[in-house]
Formats: C-alpha cells, sequence, structure tokens
C-alpha cells in the first residue's frame, strides 16, 4: 500500500489532470448512471480515492451515495472535499456490507489496481442486490505492473507506442511488442558495432531481459520513456536505425506487436465478472465533446482531449476525433474531449 505521502502526490497529479476535462468527464459519467440506473438500495462507491467520482454523480446518486476507501490519506482528503460524505477505510475484497445491500457499486480507476480481481469480484456481487449494477470508469491510463508481469512469462518486451499516435485507434495504442530474444540479439549486436541504441537504452530495457522479472523497476523504466518526447524521438529514430542494420547483416526482421493496456483491462474485466455471475451489459470507449472558451495556458491550442490515460494538444482539430459529434471552435474557443472506458455489469 502506497504512504500517506505517496498518496497525497498521486491524488494531486490525477487533480491537475483531469481539471481541464471536468465537463465532458462529468457529462460521461452522468449519462452511464441514467442509462444504466442503480437498484434500490445504497449507493456504494469503492477505491473512493480523494472523492473525484462523487462530485460528477447526479445530485440524486450522491445523496445515496457511501463511499470506501483503503487508504486514510484519501479517506481525509475525501473528507475535506466533501465532509457531508459518509465513508469507511476498507479494501474492496472486504467490504463492511451486508449482504445485498447495494443497488449499485460505482468505482473510477480502481480494478487495474486490484491484486486478487476474483475476490473482489465476488465481493460486489456479495453486496450487490440481485439486479444491481457494478459500474466501472477509466479515465486515466492503468497501471501496468499486472499486465507486464504476464508479457515478461510470454517472453515479450513493451515499449511505448513511438511509432504513430496512439489516438488514431479508438483504443489508444499505447504499447507495442518486441519478443525478448529478438531484442536481446539486437541489442548484443548494438554493442559489438557501437550503435548507440545499446548505450542509450540497454540500461532501460536490462530489467525487461533479467533473468529474475522485477515488474516495478519494468514499469518505471518504461515511464521514463512513455513520459519523455526527447526520449521517445530518440528510441524510435535509434531502433529504426539499428534494425535496418541488423537486417543488412542477415538477422531476422520482426513487426512490433500491437499492445492496447485499457483493452486488457477490458478483457480481464470481462472475464472475470462473466465468472462472477454477472451479464456484461456495457464495456466500451464512451466519449463526449464540448466547446468553452480556452483558459490563459490553452491559448494556443484549439483542441485538447484525454482518452484513456493519452493526452492530445492540438493547434487545430484532428484528423480522428474521439467523440461522434463534430464541435469547431469558435474564436477564443477550445474544443476538449474525453474518453472514458466504461464497464457495466448487471448482477443476475
Amino acid at each position: 500500500m502506497k504512504a500517506d505521502d505517496e498518496w497525497a502526490s498521486t491524488l494531486e497529479l490525477l487533480e491537475r489532470r483531469r481539471a481541464p476535462y471536468a465537463g465532458p468527464l462529468a457529462t460521461i459519467a452522468g449519462d452511464i448512471l441514467r442509462r444504466f440506473p442503480p437498484a434500490g438500495g445504497a449507493v456504494l462507491e469503492v477505491g473512493a480515492g480523494a472523492g473525484q467520482l462523487r462530485d460528477w454523480l447526479p445530485a440524486s446518486l450522491r445523496a445515496r451515495a457511501m463511499h470506501s476507501e483503503p487508504s486514510a490519506a484519501a479517506v481525509k482528503a475525501l473528507h475535506r472535499r466533501a465532509p457531508d460524505a459518509g465513508a469507511v477505510r476498507a479494501p474492496v475484497e472486504a467490504l463492511p456490507i451486508p449482504n445485498g445491500a447495494c443497488g449499485a457499486v460505482l468505482g473510477l480507476c480502481v480494478f487495474d489496481a486490484i491484486p486478487d480481481a476474483r475476490a473482489a469480484a465476488a465481493e460486489v456481487a456479495r453486496v450487490l442486490a440481485p439486479g444491481g449494477r457494478f459500474v466501472h470508469l477509466m479515465d486515466m491510463a492503468t497501471l501496468l505492473e499486472q499486465p507486464f508481469a504476464k508479457l515478461a512469462a510470454s517472453g515479450l518486451v513493451p515499449l511505448p507506442n513511438v511509432f504513430g499516435d496512439p489516438g488514431d485507434h479508438e483504443w489508444p495504442l499505447d504499447i507495442v511488442l518486441l519478443q525478448r530474444e529478438w531484442l536481446d540479439d539486437l541489442l548484443r549486436f548494438a554493442g559489438q558495432i557501437g550503435h548507440p541504441f545499446s548505450k542509450a537504452f540497454a540500461p532501460v530495457f536490462a530489467p525487461f531481459l533479467a533473468a529474475a522479472f522485477d515488474a516495478g523497476a519494468a514499469t518505471n523504466a518504461f515511464k521514463a520513456i512513455a513520459g519523455s518526447g526527447e526520449r521517445r524521438r530518440a528510441l524510435a529514430a535509434t531502433l529504426t536505425s539499428v534494425n535496418r542494420l541488423f537486417a543488412a547483416h542477415g538477422h531476422p526482421t520482426v513487426d512490433p506487436l500491437p499492445f492496447h493496456s485499457a483493452r486488457y483491462l477490458q478483457s480481464q474485466l470481462k472475464t472475470t465478472f462473466a465468472g462472477a455471475g454477472f451479464e456484461i451489459e456495457l464495456s466500451e470507449i464512451v466519449a463526449r465533446a464540448i466547446r468553452r472558451p480556452a483558459a490563459a495556458d490553452e491559448k494556443t491550442i484549439r483542441y485538447r482531449s484525454l482518452c484513456v490515460g493519452h493526452e492530445r494538444l492540438e493547434d487545430a482539430l484532428p484528423r480522428r476525433l474521439l467523440a461522434a459529434e463534430r464541435l469547431d471552435p469558435g474564436p477564443g474557443d477550445i474544443v476538449v474531449e474525453a474518453g472514458v472506458f466504461v464497464f457495466v455489469a448487471r448482477r443476475v
């Protein structure tokens, strides 16, 4: 579990990232909960954090809502945000709620961080009344430790998608995969010929190629590239260059495999909740767009979007938009879109 100061830093970062998209994110949450209304009984939010989802709830549901959260720091932040909110400290795997007491269980960016998703889904099923719904929203990038461990076991190494715009796909294509043995051979070849790919990226890929896989170290190495435009450009250029030389020396070439981290979570949720006695009612990206006056720090851009953690800032509308409706910015305006992975399952 994270220390309190680390939780506080994480919650503050999420607040800042979500702030420009508050309008469309709240619209998505409200629309989904009107389309899939809770049954009678309490509305329980699990993994409530500092109460962001509570802010997005329609007023009628907010009055029925109670919140569970394992972190003491997060519960304190939630009470500062909403002093009248009912909150208990509890993990989703062990909720202090009677059987069948809830008409809905809600979560915002929760189930990618749960070590035992089957136990959590069983506990959600226990507290839900028959016909009650589980509604999970994912507006940020998924946590990567669990999928990276599974990829390592399959001999695959994840790279940030530096070869195209992740937003060109309905589900952001944020990761591409290389065969571990092939990458190991490529790095060895680059070192032998003195190619800069080896010096720049051999230390980065070391956690992925180590005999004992450390998911935390590998994830940190991945983020060091993904979070830096300079490092992303360097990886694309040097990997392309050394791969050509590798092929010219008679070595095999490989095409990177696509991997959508949000779609991985989608497959996990579908399998887990179907096995826990739920009917899957919705499992897709839901997007909304608004037009609003540009803020002081948005004067040079006309479009911005956030789709499951992937952000775009553009000086004109891009070729592919998230939402079905097309809005054009007027003078001094900006078009803002949000895309959220929404998962809804009904207890049968």
